[in-house]
């Protein structure tokens, strides 16, 4: 019994993912204030101890509601797999060439080999379509993600979206 009721829930994530995966690029874009985003993915932790830091306050981006999912899966990833996460971090900065968005936590980090695979459905437990998605739903706004922090010292993704994509891409804030 237990071997089926695993397979059920498997199958059940399955078709979850299959569900997201269809809604990514089918919204019209829109400007999408970031800070806003990310509180709503947090409140979906109500019985989570991490401390937040959102400083992303007075950011807009041109995306979809599909950007809740995207903070939705890495909070949740960092849940599932950082074992000792306590903090989270999501802020911007921005250059002459790129705003870059860093999401951060205090966990165990990605070791050097696997931080290519962690977007491509690679895992070190649970199904490993989480990040996959979150790297669709980054390709389909034409951005890019990569996962740069120190293994052993915590996760740390930037997610750069570049300023030729369009002129009103993002809004700096005032």
């Amino acid at each position: 019994l237990d071997g089926i009721n695993f397979a059920v829930d498997q199958a059940d994530e399955l078709f979850e993912f299959g569900r997201l995966y269809e809604k990514v690029g089918a919204e019209e874009p829109k400007k999408i204030d970031v800070a806003l985003s990310f509180d709503k993915a947090v409140s979906l932790f109500p019985n989570s101890s991490l401390r937040i830091h959102n400083g992303c306050q007075g950011l807009t981006l041109t995306a979809d509601s599909m950007l809740d999912q995207l903070f939705y899966n890495l909070i949740d990833n960092s849940l599932k797999h950082g074992k000792t996460v306590t903090q989270i971090k999501l802020y911007y900065s921005i250059n002459t060439d790129a705003l870059k968005i860093f999401y951060e936590d205090d966990g165990l980090g990605v070791v050097s080999e696997n931080k290519e695979k962690i977007f491509t459905g690679f895992t070190t437990g649970g199904n490993g379509l989480g990040l996959m998605l979150v790297k669709k739903m980054v390709e389909t706004y034409g951005w890019s993600i990569k996962e740069i922090g120190v293994p052993g010292e915590g996760l740390r993704i930037e997610i750069n979206i570049p300023k030729n994509i369009e002129k009103t891409n993002f809004v700096k804030p005032i």
